[in-house]
């Protein structure tokens, strides 16, 4: 069986961050976010427009602006997602992830599931988009984010589990019985 990625190749927008890391120029190491004016200060560099980079030839744009300054310059440069999670999760919030973060380092990060979450049906906001992903079968699978097409400003929400209480029959019960007095009421007459 084959397994088809998908990466989706999204240029940088406000609000995503950009990890920098060298091996042998250490003040290099950083994580700068994407401004809203689409640009990013660079250490050492400035400020710079950002918004024609994507995954893809981001590393080559560092590598070659700062090859111009620096000898050897030894750089790792990825994407950092901003997801939100909300929802039945411990610590929900907004994290910061690389596309090649699996969906389970994305729930470990906020802290796991609360025991009422339904697993079974997470939904996935990207942009108008709105899908349903099975946590079991995605961590079986083990999807990355980039799999599931979780870009920036996706919103991953944990839903409640539906559960029945006893407060819940009480209630159902109670009404019911109204209900019925009150049908009777209107027949006998």
């Amino acid at each position: 069986m084959f397994l088809t990625l998908l990466i989706v190749l999204t240029n940088l927008i406000p609000g995503d961050a950009i990890a920098i890391r060298s091996t042998n120029y250490k003040e290099l190491n950083d994580t700068i976010f994407v401004l809203g004016d689409t640009t990013a200060e660079l250490p050492y560099i400035g400020r710079v427009k950002v918004n024609d980079l994507n995954e893809d030839n981001l590393r080559d744009y560092f590598v070659e602006t700062y090859s111009k300054y620096l000898k050897n310059a030894d750089i790792a440069v990825f994407v950092l997602y901003r997801i939100s999670v909300i929802g039945r999760i411990n610590r929900p919030g907004i994290y910061y992830l690389p596309s090649f973060a699996s969906f389970g380092d994305l729930i470990a990060i906020s802290g796991g599931p609360l025991p009422d979450a339904n697993l079974c049906r997470i939904r996935v906001y990207s942009g108008t988009k709105k899908t349903y992903l099975n946590f079991g079968k995605v961590m079986k699978k083990n999807l990355k984010i980039s799999d599931l097409e979780i870009t920036s400003g996706t919103v991953v929400e944990i839903p409640k589990k539906f559960t029945i209480g006893l407060e819940d029959i009480y209630k159902f019960a109670a009404t019911t019985g109204i209900l019925w007095s009150v049908y009777r009421e209107i027949i006998a007459k």
